[in-house]
């Protein structure tokens, strides 16, 4: 009785768990208008639930009668819960498998077969996975079925005794009469022959799996796996298949002979590989391996898309002042920023109050009055973790503290007087651009529910030493009725939900306003990138998330981070006001064509997308990165050189503060070569390994030519710097490394930003940024900018004055008098005095420096 109350204890409180959760997400899923999406993957569950309780029930029902029949005693009701109990459980585990199963009934077919077995690639990407997942199903049922109904046998006919010897002592031993026992074991015989039946199944399939071996010297079937596996593996196949006949047709010594074998033969085909691969493949392993080889770079180049065009870059050392002028629009759009300092400037700059928060800084471009510019720009999230404690309660984190404000955005190449960012947009309510809806409601911070258009006012932004509240106007969230405020206080424990005077019917709950959670939820199938994106499109603003199509069963295919295929198949759009999501399909790949099918609602062609978004997508960083460190050596397509590992390529490493690290991607403006116009890439530079000097670099278009990747080569007889060499010149220089232990003294900080290579005409640039950031203010300053041409090295104040070293002054850069020159020379000793009398040693050095500068542009009007 006290089991029956408990188990019954358990279901209710588990379906008071459940409904609210459910009720809860339907109405979410309906708010965003992917209600079929939920009911899809809703009923899926339920069917499959279903069907795998019923037949786990029933198959141990069944199991159950015969045991009753066999032993002649009556199944207790334990047992019965007990066997309810597990195929529930059992039930709920077979419906994680939903997304397996409807990729089986809706597979795309990817049009292209495997060397070996000459199967579709779905084959192994859908339908293979399916196998494996009713297969191990029904494992578990047999080999439960066989525990349970063996304890019960043993249970029933007493096999085990309990006796007390001449001192008392109780002693366990095993009956030796088996007369009883005998009749049970035609009813286990015949369950084990179930299982060696489905054990010759799984043999069977393993098969295929020699397609993802990685025994050889790639990824991928080799020798050792075709010779010698394969075939083990299938008369291994076929001898579990014999043994499971032998157990429904003998009771004698046969079964164990037969098992014996099996044992003998997987024993021998795992010796017989160690030996093959040891004495024959290893000592002639290319020789014997090439064939296979050759199928891992054809393959892992079409599973990363990784045909890129390879193009002869004929580096050049002529740039001329023209030159320099004639490019002025990649000039005006190298990026001094680095990202990093820069965050931590915003964040200083422009947050205005404690409780907001720049988290991460994109790059993106944009027209301004028929000027392409490359900018930075971040969203201004409101950070709850920063409220006060004693603002933490409950009204302030859920009704008034509900959304953050704008964005802040400044060009890449402008810096001010004080070596700080110029703004395009600042301030609160935004300056400079016009936004129709600058609060952010869903964000990267926005991790807690909120409820708007209570009767507590929600705070909107500060102006001054006052605040001003707002009431949300849009139609994001779902109206809170009295059943659904008792469905999300339940769901989310929260008494105040339901209890609060504040929230009416009109009231609205806002829920998964993290970007990242809110995509995860609705497509959980799909990997996403790192950085999603703030973009300001025809007066409002928008998240721009990528999301990936992946596997890890690509045969022959590299794999890297848990996957060996990848496609950037969709670009998600978020409004940060209304929560609305828009998934649209950039690549249509046969993975993504399988996820349409299931749901065909989710998604729309990229066709349908705005205009004015489709000019702020980007090539992902993430995928280039995964994509330029596989093409680092699968750009050897001949299989010798790639075995040799001849011509491998690395990413090359940087110096960022005072480390070594290696480059990342990173986004420019340029004209690329044989183009007649500028357009926005992302690229990243190769050396070979071993060495420092560049083989190359790689960039991947983002305009009208979206999703093209060219591989640019320099000639393999002429030195091209690397970066790391020209940090070594950097250091090596004696003005900039003075300099620099100069300004990083107690109390200030120097930090060295991104090296950027920038290709020119057939030239290479390359510009490096020194931050000086004091520990008081903790505000990064830009202080000096380094340019690289051929063997000129130069560290000036500006870009400008840096290029004009390098290259000339140009006819609009005049002169400075004579008078206006002493005028700024005294202005620096002054300051440089007066730097001193503070101790401050850095400000000291960098006036010291400035007024150096002067006194030579003197001398030369002498």
């Amino acid at each position: 009785m006290g089991f029956k109350l408990a188990a019954a204890f358990f279901i209710v409180l588990f379906l008071i768990m459940f409904i609210p959760s459910v009720y809860g997400d339907l109405l979410w899923f309906s708010s965003i208008n992917y209600q079929s999406v939920f009911w899809t993957v809703f009923t899926t569950n339920v069917y499959l639930f279903l069907a795998g309780t019923v037949i786990f029930f029933l198959f141990l029902f069944i199991n159950l009668k015969l045991v009753k029949r066999f032993s002649k005693k009556n199944i207790s009701s334990s047992i019965v819960l007990i066997v309810i109990f597990f195929s529930l459980l059992l039930g709920i585990v077979f419906s994680s498998g939903w997304e397996t199963a409807l990729k089986f009934f809706n597979s795309a077919p990817f049009g292209t077969t495997d060397p070996v077995f000459g199967n579709d690639l779905s084959f192994y990407a859908f339908d293979l996975p399916f196998y494996y997942y009713i297969l191990s199903y029904c494992f578990i049922l047999v080999i439960f079925t066989i525990a349970i109904t063996t304890i019960i046998y043993m249970a029933y006919f007493k096999v085990f005794s309990v006796e007390k010897n001449q001192k008392n002592v109780k002693t366990m031993g095993l009956k030796t009469n088996f007369k009883k026992f005998k009749s049970a074991k035609t009813h286990i015989s015949v369950l084990l022959a179930i299982l060696f039946f489905l054990l010759g199944i799984f043999l069977f399939l393993s098969r295929y799996e020699v397609l993802f071996s990685t025994r050889g010297a790639v990824f991928g079937a080799g020798y050792t796996d075709l010779n010698i596996q394969l075939p083990f593996l299938l008369i291994s196949s076929i001898a579990s298949f014999v043994v499971g006949f032998t157990l429904l047709i003998s009771r004698k010594k046969l079964p164990l002979i037969a098992v014996s074998i099996l044992l003998v033969i997987l024993f021998i085909g795992s010796i017989a590989g160690l030996a093959v691969q040891k004495l024959i493949v290893e000592p002639d392993e290319f020789t014997v391996e090439r064939e296979y080889i050759s199928r891992n770079i054809e393959n892992t180049i079409e599973a990363y898309n990784l045909g890129f065009d390879e193009k002869q870059f004929p580096a050049t050392y002529d740039l001329t002042k023209d030159d320099i002028d004639d490019n002025s629009a990649t000039i005006d759009n190298i990026r001094l920023w680095d990202f990093r300092p820069l965050v931590r400037t915003y964040n200083q700059l422009q947050i205005f109050r404690t409780y907001y928060d720049f988290n991460d800084v994109d790059v993106d471009r944009y027209y301004f009055d028929s000027n392409y510019k490359q900018v930075m720009l971040s969203s201004r999230e409101l950070d709850q973790d920063s409220l006060a404690d004693k603002a933490k309660t409950w009204v302030n984190e859920h009704l008034v503290y509900t959304h953050g404000y704008g964005l802040a955005m400044s060009p890449v190449d402008r810096v001010s007087e004080g070596g700080l960012p110029e703004f395009y947009v600042k301030d609160i309510p935004p300056v400079g651009m016009q936004i129709e809806r600058p609060e952010i409601y869903y964000g990267e911070k926005t991790d807690d529910f909120v409820v708007v258009n209570t009767k507590t006012e929600e705070f909107d932004y500060p102006t001054g030493e006052e605040n001003v509240y707002t009431i949300y106007e849009g139609d994001g969230g779902i109206e809170l009725s009295a059943l659904r405020r008792l469905a999300y206080a339940m769901k989310f424990g929260s008494v105040e939900l339901l209890l609060s005077g504040s929230i009416t019917d009109q009231s609205r709950i806002m829920l998964y306003r993290n970007i990242e959670e809110r995509v995860s939820r609705i497509a959980p199938f799909l990997s996403y990138d790192n950085d999603p994106y703030i973009v300001i499109s025809d007066g409002k603003m928008y998240w721009i998330y990528d999301a990936y199509s992946t596997t890890d069963r690509y045969p022959y295919s590299e794999p890297i981070g848990g996957f060996n295929y990848v496609r950037n198949s969709v670009k998600i759009v978020i409004d940060p006001y209304n929560g609305k999501l828009t998934y649209y399909i950039i690549d249509e790949e046969p993975i993504i064509n399988t996820y349409k099918n299931i749901f065909p609602d989710l998604f729309k062609d990229f066709s349908e997308m705005p205009d004015d978004l489709k000019k702020h997508i980007r090539y992902p960083e993430d995928l280039f990165s995964i994509q330029a460190s596989l093409y680092s050596t699968y750009h050897m397509r001949d299989p010798r050189v790639f075995y040799n590992k001849e011509d491998q390529w690395i990413i090359p490493e940087e110096i960022y503060r005072s480390r070594k690290q290696q480059m990342v991607p990173y986004y420019v403006i340029m004209k690329l070569p044989e183009e007649e116009k500028e357009e926005f890439i992302l690229m990243i530079p190769f050396v070979p390994r071993g060495k420092d000097n560049m083989i190359g670099w790689m960039a991947a278009r983002c305009d009208d030519s979206y999703g093209n990747v060219i591989v640019y080569l320099f000639s393999k007889q002429e030195l091209i710097y690397g970066p790391l060499q020209i940090e070594a010149r950097i250091d090596q220089d004696t003005d900039i490394s003075q300099l620099i232990t100069l300004w990083d003294q107690a109390g200030s900080e120097v930090i060295r930003g991104n090296l950027l290579v920038i290709p020119i005409e057939n030239s290479l640039l390359y510009v490096e940024t020194l931050y000086l950031q004091s520990s008081e203010t903790a505000i990064p300053e830009l202080k000096r900018v380094i340019v690289a041409y051929g063997d000129s090295l130069t560290m000036q104040e500006s870009l400008e004055e840096a290029l004009n070293t390098i290259f000339g002054e140009s006819e609009a850069g005049q002169e400075k008098t004579k008078e206006e020159l002493i005028s700024q020379a005294m202005e620096h000793y002054n300051s440089a005095l007066a730097y001193l009398k503070d101790g401050d040693f850095a400000k000291y050095g960098e006036e010291i420096e400035n007024l150096g500068s002067l006194l030579e542009a003197l001398q030369d009007t002498v």
